[in-house]
């Protein structure tokens, strides 16, 4: 053999290993964020179809990502190579079994029955299903980076780290406009756990063979040498706190942008895609953060958000998406950037990692469960952007590497001065705005479904009325004064779709109607004696609103009619009633700016029929909304069942008793109402829409957003 040849050729095994181990790293980051989107999104229906649905997903798996970290932490402490991998191969393969013969997937047998709380129904469901293949994937990241520095010892394993983000970053966005619009649920979960098999077993191989390769070229730098010094008090609290006021800022925001848009993976993942670009960026090179350029941005976008928070309305989406996702950008560049300039030496590796894992968990949970039982609205977005611009401040003055540390005297005054300024200016912004939003607030009421706020309106005026509201979507209103308290308000008053279906069915016989969604009960005024109205709803403290602040349930009650209040999510409690043999069921369960997407499905549909009367029941659905066009997912679902549609838009005026609203009456016998002046039968002329299908199985954002 020629000796010339011999190092390339001991040098292949360790290429193919290295080539392994990347892969191993990057596909375990793809399975970590396309199993969080897919999980939610077959949970969601089960939860009303709310953020907090999202919310709480996110943090089961950042808590779980803390345990993987945490349980590799303790094996390279603990054990020797050999038994690390040992025990992590046989790890791999229990997971393996799992997911291959049960699937990740939650059953049907998961979906809530009683009334205990949701969030914690959420994340002992997540453990069952998916807790073990988690902990096998979060634990890869640290393990293989350890693996790598093991091999080459005068090598830097950060790089493995920016490519599992990068893996990460492209699972989240092929999510929404590859794997969503292509594949159901189902196909989904079979197909993640297909993946998951095949990485099990790279995953096992590159453990082992890493125990048989070391590369004896390359000595051991002396800035990759095991960092003997124990880390500050100081640097273990940034190691922490930054990673959690970025995970907090993420899922604050991702609330704020789901207050006006329904709880859908597009809109999850768009914030998540900002969030680990800044960890690739942060962690691939330092060229990446510069700090006066993302402080400048920060202060910036931190203005740009606070006048937003000031407008009654909802700016355009692409406004809103477009300056809080520069905020989130900001706001993690600088977090992750000041994680990185305080980053160990490798022989601390996975207690860096674990305590960047334990600052995400952190964070999932003061905006997950701490700020909805402590704050009475979304301030948790408001305290994150505060606690960046404090936190940044100290990393400024504690940073020997900074001006503001070491610097001239005029430096570090002027400089420390600005950036007090800067947060005082923004808190003081701030707390006009949260002034600003209780203006005329007599109830406010917080739990998982989200902020409740009963307020006054056109005070002492003939006009003063009360409106109860979630986020900007108001959800009902009553006048004051007892003359006018019978008067339909908003989206139900007596010209609109639904107002025109009360009074024209009104008077022959008493009625059976279905409502799903309370609101404050106002379609209850329609209610005349002997009828029965019954309402669905799935926030206990909506029907306590309801009833303590508004006077329509009450007064049907006194004029003879019988009202019905029916706790739990709709669909749920619909599947397990009898037929109710409705003479109108209405559709207007909005939790944001329309109707989650579970209850226009097929199968949703399908459900209505069956508590419909035949033939003459009518089916009133609302599809107001700001950003989507819902009417094309209500014709495929009147085409498949054969059903007759009217659609009746309401433009909006001044008057304070009415609000633009679009309704689509179904019915299965020819539609009396296609011939009002006001109506457009669905299907025929400006209401051929194409359709859209939707099932249990598929929906997709992208198919009814407006241009």
């Amino acid at each position: 053999m020629n000796p010339d040849n011999a190092a390339p050729l001991a040098a292949r095994p360790s290429r193919a290993i290295d080539f392994a181990l990347a892969a191993t790293a990057a596909l375990s980051a793809w399975l970590i964020f396309q199993v969080q989107p897919m999980v939610a999104k077959r949970i969601l229906p089960w939860f009303g179809g709310g953020t907090a649905v999202w919310t709480t997903v996110m943090l089961f798996f950042q808590a779980a990502l803390f345990f993987g970290y945490l349980y590799a932490h303790l094996a390279t402490k603990w054990f020797t190579p050999r038994r690390q991998v040992h025990l992590h191969v046989a790890l791999l393969a229990a997971a393996a079994m799992l997911a291959a013969i049960v699937g990740v997937l939650p059953s049907d047998e998961w979906r809530p029955s009683g009334s205990g709380p949701p969030a914690l129904h959420i994340l002992v469901m997540l453990a069952a299903a998916v807790g073990l293949p988690y902990l096998s994937l979060s634990a890869t990241a640290p393990l293989t980076q350890v693996w790598f520095a093991r091999i080459h010892p005068g090598r830097s394993p950060y790089r493995l780290y920016a490519l599992s983000n990068a893996g990460s970053l492209a699972a989240l966005l092929s999510y929404p406009f590859l794997v969503e619009p292509n594949l159901g649920v189902s196909a989904q979960g079979v197909s993640w756990s297909g993946l998951f098999v095949v990485f099990a077993l790279l995953c096992a191989w590159s453990a082992l063979a890493s125990l048989k390769s070391r590369d004896k070229s390359i000595a051991p730098s002396s800035a990759d040498a095991p960092d003997v010094s124990a880390p500050s008090k100081l640097q273990r609290f940034f190691w922490l706190a930054l990673p959690a006021t970025a995970s907090a800022t993420l899922l604050a925001i991702t609330t704020y942008l789901c207050q006006d848009v329904p709880s859908m993976p597009l809109l999850w993942i768009a914030p998540m895609v900002v969030y680990l670009l800044s960890f690739i960026l942060t962690f691939d090179s330092d060229r990446w953060y510069r700090r006066d350029v993302w402080f400048s941005i920060g202060a910036l976008a931190s203005f740009a958000a606070v006048i937003s928070w000031f407008q009654k309305n909802a700016a355009p989406l692409p406004t809103m998406l477009g300056v809080h996702l520069t905020l989130l950008a900001a706001i993690c560049m600088i977090c992750h950037g000041e994680l990185v300039r305080r980053r160990p030496g490798a022989s601390r590796l996975t207690a860096f990692y674990l305590s960047i894992a334990a600052g995400g968990a952190i964070g999932g949970l003061l905006v997950g469960i701490v700020a909805p039982l402590v704050l009475s609205d979304y301030y948790e977005l408001q305290l994150s952007v505060l606690a960046t611009w404090g936190l940044a401040l100290l990393a400024l003055v504690t940073d020997p590497a900074s001006p503001y540390f070491d610097g001239g005297k005029r430096e570090r005054y002027a400089g420390t001065l600005g950036m007090v300024a800067l947060l005082v200016l923004l808190a003081i912004c701030m707390g006009i705005n949260v002034v600003k939003l209780r203006e005329g607030v007599v109830q406010r009421a917080r739990n998982f479904y989200g902020v409740l706020t009963v307020r006054h309106m056109n005070q002492n005026s003939p006009d003063e009325f009360v409106e109860l509201s979630n986020g900007r979507t108001t959800h009902g209103g009553q006048f004051i004064a007892e003359a006018n308290r019978r008067v339909p308000m908003w989206y139900y008053h007596a010209d609109s779709g639904v107002g025109i279906l009360m009074r024209e069915t009104s008077g022959d016989a008493p009625r059976r109607v279905g409502v799903i969604g309370l609101g404050v009960g106002t379609l209850a005024a329609y209610a005349e004696p002997g009828e029965t109205f019954r309402f669905y709803d799935i926030n206990p403290q909506v029907i306590d609103l309801a009833a303590d602040f508004f006077h329509y349930l009450g007064e049907a009650n006194g004029r003879g009619a019988t009202i019905e209040l029916i706790e739990g999510d709709a669909r749920i409690a619909l599947e397990n009633e009898p037929p109710q043999n409705f003479d109108i069921l209405v559709l207007d369960a909005f939790n944001s700016d329309s109707i989650p997407a579970h209850l226009l499905t097929l199968e949703a549909f399908e459900l209505y029929l069956k508590h419909l009367k035949e033939p003459n029941g009518f089916l009133a659905v609302h599809v107001s909304s700001v950003h989507l066009d819902l009417i094309p997912v209500v014709k495929a679902a009147a085409e498949k069942f054969g059903l007759h549609g009217a659609i009746i838009e309401v433009p909006p005026d001044d008057t304070p008793s009415t609000a633009g609203c679009t309704w689509v009456l179904l019915s299965r016998q020819p539609n009396p109402f296609v011939d009002l002046d006001v109506a457009i039968p669905l299907g025929e002329g400006a209401g051929a829409v194409p359709s859209v299908t939707w099932t249990d199985d598929y929906s997709s954002l992208l198919d009814v957003l407006k241009d």
